[in-house]
């Protein structure tokens, strides 16, 4: 057994141990530098794996969605793609099945992996992720003011990708001023989750909707992931700035921890804030949190950690 893990039982693969440097040595600078290119664009998309075989390199989210074959002066490659695209720069399309199409090509210079290429390498990731295959994602959370919409993957990606437009057609509403500036590196957690397993989306990131008086969005809340083996679910929000002071973070916590105990009866909740962050200090302690320790986040530094404990009241 190769210990490699699978979306699907007696999925096809190559068993064998194989290195990235073995699989470059020899070939031109060029052809080393246009692989880091399509790598780095893959992984610009979301977390997937990098896997050497014996004459290939393979990029796999819960399936494998597409390789490249390194040669002497350029690279061989496919993506594999929910539809046809055409392009002159497709070598060949093999219909594998009607949602599994593989696009072939070749690039023989890292500027070749360009806009049309890093749209192929977006498409084939949510193949990857096998978005292209009959699914359901969860309805909204309704709150008095708000629905708190899923963030779907195809949205994701395209925010991690910079790409807003399709991040808005994604989601169906225009994406905020401050969202365009905004760093969203953490999608890279949601997806590897969703990756993992599918069943977790419901406990990703949700776009926080303003109803009225015409659909906006205003912020995003969700969980961080499905509940822990304790049955602990940990909540997080951000509110845009010019739409702060207006209770929509506390509107949305609450109705994420009605949502959690009454769908899924989880009791307990946990939220981390800045010792500096005092509105959000606030916030949570308005909500009943009591302080239970101390953390350092890598990115955010020093954080409280509070927790609540909800009866089976609301």
């Amino acid at each position: 057994m190769c210990g490699r893990r699978f979306a699907n039982r007696n999925q096809s693969h190559a068993c064998g141990r194989f290195d990235l440097e073995g699989l470059l040595q020899g070939r031109g600078p060029g052809v080393v530098s246009t692989f880091e290119r399509f790598r780095d664009e893959v992984l610009r998309c979301g977390p997937a794996a990098v896997l050497p075989e014996r004459t290939r390199i393979a990029f796999r989210a819960r399936m494998s969605f597409a390789a490249v074959m390194p040669r002497t002066r350029w690279l061989d490659g496919h993506v594999v793609l929910a539809k046809r695209v055409r392009s002159r720069r497709f070598r060949d399309v093999q219909t594998i099945s009607p949602r599994n199409l593989v696009h072939t090509f070749r690039l023989e210079s890292p500027d070749e992996v360009d806009d049309e290429v890093a749209s192929w390498i977006a498409q084939a990731y949510l193949v990857g992720l096998q978005r292209h295959l009959p699914h359901r994602d969860p309805p909204p959370i309704r709150s008095e003011r708000l629905d708190l919409v899923i963030i779907a993957p195809e949205a994701m990606v395209a925010m991690r990708r910079g790409d807003f437009e399709g991040a808005s057609r994604a989601l169906g509403l225009p994406i905020p001023r401050d969202w365009r500036t905004s760093s969203w590196d953490w999608f890279h957690h949601r997806l590897r989750d969703y990756a993992d397993d599918p069943s977790c989306l419901p406990w990703c990131a949700r776009a926080l909707v303003r109803r009225r008086p015409r659909p906006m969005i205003v912020g995003n809340a969700g969980f961080h992931g499905a509940p822990d083996a304790k049955r602990v679910a940990e909540i997080g929000y951000e509110v845009n700035p010019e739409q702060r002071r207006k209770g929509y973070a506390r509107e949305a916590a609450e109705a994420l921890i009605i949502w959690a105990a009454r769908e899924h009866g989880i009791r307990r909740f946990r939220a981390s804030v800045g010792p500096w962050n005092k509105p959000s200090l606030g916030l949570v302690r308005g909500l009943g949190f009591k302080r239970v320790g101390v953390q350092i986040d890598e990115v955010d530094g020093k954080e409280l950690v509070f927790e609540l404990e909800r009866s089976m009241d609301f």
